[in-house]
């Protein structure tokens, strides 16, 4: 999983807002975002662009993503300000055809068990209640929109439950919580502690920051926006380097094909993956 969808999921009240429970709205804000993250897999498609800069590199990657039998699928459509080549546009047309094919001969319990394994990728956002002290500090606009400001701050004594549940112990930060929708607007947050990733493969140091931002598509239903990483790592916990990081999530809509202009004269796929809804 990409460190930034990772992150896009991790994020005693003042007076005047002694009659708001800051833990019951962040409870309730997840049960709403995983709501929307499964609906997000069996309807919605949108245009997904990863800007990732390291020390002197560059790369940016823009992927149209639509719905395939109850999880999303990832097409590369440029690089680098480029259409792909060729080359690159037949391998990914191969790519999309196996797992076409993959998905249309699963059996149902084939189906719901990739469809489970997709869910729980963020089954670790079910700990943040318990792995934090929450406050009111306030309230704020976000988009034009009234939003309450809750700081989460780690809990001692927290134990995860759930894969990538300890993660959330070496994060502090803020969200900005919609109050019509309950659902979260905005998040800013930062370690405050180095987070291993894999056994060897990085640690994620201290001061490392991420902002996440959330966007409603249609009434009640909210998905990704924005967010953004910078910090430093050690790579297989020798090579250091620094971490820059933008994702942005735009175009949603619920037409599961591809965009026309994104294949050149291929039709490869058109209409297949409504098939399986």
């Amino acid at each position: 999983m990409k460190l930034a969808l990772v992150i896009s999921i991790i994020f005693s009240v003042t007076p005047g807002y002694s009659q708001v429970d800051a833990k019951a709205i962040v409870a309730q804000s997840i049960q709403n975002y995983e709501r929307d993250w499964k609906a997000a897999g069996w309807n919605w498609a949108y245009t997904e662009t990863d800007v990732t800069q390291s020390d002197d590199t560059k790369q940016v990657e823009v992927s149209e993503v639509i719905p395939l039998a109850g999880t999303p699928f990832e097409r590369l459509v440029r690089k680098d300000g480029r259409p792909l080549t060729a080359s690159e546009q037949r391998k990914e047309d191969r790519k999309y055809q196996k797992v076409l094919r993959e998905r249309q001969k699963e059996t149902p319990g084939e189906r719901a068990e990739r469809i489970r394994k997709y869910d729980e990728e963020r089954a670790f956002v079910r700990d943040v209640p318990n792995a934090y002290d929450f406050k009111l500090v306030g309230s704020e606009m976000v988009d034009g929109r009234p939003a309450w400001v809750i700081s989460m701050t780690p809990r001692m004594g927290f134990e995860p439950s759930a894969p990538h549940g300890a993660v959330l112990e070496h994060i502090e930060g803020t969200l900005w919580i919609d109050k019509e929708d309950v659902q979260w607007a905005k998040a800013e947050a930062h370690v405050i502690d180095t987070i291993s990733i894999g056994w060897i493969l990085a640690r994620v140091g201290p001061g490392t920051r991420f902002t996440v931002e959330q966007t409603r598509v249609e009434n009640g239903l909210w998905m990704p926006r924005r967010v953004t990483i910078s910090g430093a790592a050690h790579v297989m916990l020798v090579y250091s380097k620094s971490i820059n990081e933008e994702m942005i999530w735009s175009g949603y809509h619920k037409d599961g094909s591809f965009a026309a202009d994104t294949r050149g004269n291929d039709a490869v796929g058109i209409g297949s993956a409504k098939a399986f809804r």
